[in-house]
């Protein structure tokens, strides 16, 4: 099982990438629930990108639909988007109106791997997870954007 999970991701260098967050990504201050309602009045849903600073299959994720390629446009028109740190120590105010660390919402919430995607709402509630790297068609059939 190992050796099929590997050659799904044989193209990515193992070892630490730095990236940037795009620039188009949400600027927050970590009010999931104010987050939800902001997307929702633009007709939006609210995506959560864990990630794990210079983990390579974050940056690929990142540049393969977030940053480049035809995801990009789709996905900006449909979500806005957020980041947590899954080792960060920033406060995050979960739609239970429970602040956790960004770490401890990882880990409440299973966050095992990165990069994971969240997709929330549109009630305050995780709809989707999608845990580790995915190539671009397969991450927009996941996210539902597939034509």
């Amino acid at each position: 099982m190992v050796f099929s999970a590997n050659a799904v991701a044989r193209n990515i260098e193992p070892k630490p990438l730095h990236y940037e967050l795009p620039g188009w990504f949400k600027q927050t201050f970590l009010e999931i629930p104010l987050d939800i309602q902001d997307a929702q009045t633009r007709g939006k849903k609210l995506l959560i990108f864990f990630h794990l600073d210079d983990c390579p299959y974050c940056a690929y994720l990142l540049k393969e639909n977030f940053t480049e390629g035809p995801n990009r446009e789709r996905i900006e028109a449909k979500f806005d988007v957020i980041a947590i740190n899954v080792r960060g120590d920033l406060p995050v105010n979960w739609i239970d109106g429970t602040v956790y660390s960004e770490k401890q919402l990882a880990r409440k919430l299973g966050v095992f791997a990165t990069p994971a995607v969240l997709v929330m709402g549109p009630k305050p509630e995780v709809n989707k997870k999608i845990m580790g790297y995915k190539k671009p068609s397969e991450f927009l059939d996941l996210l539902g954007l597939a034509n």
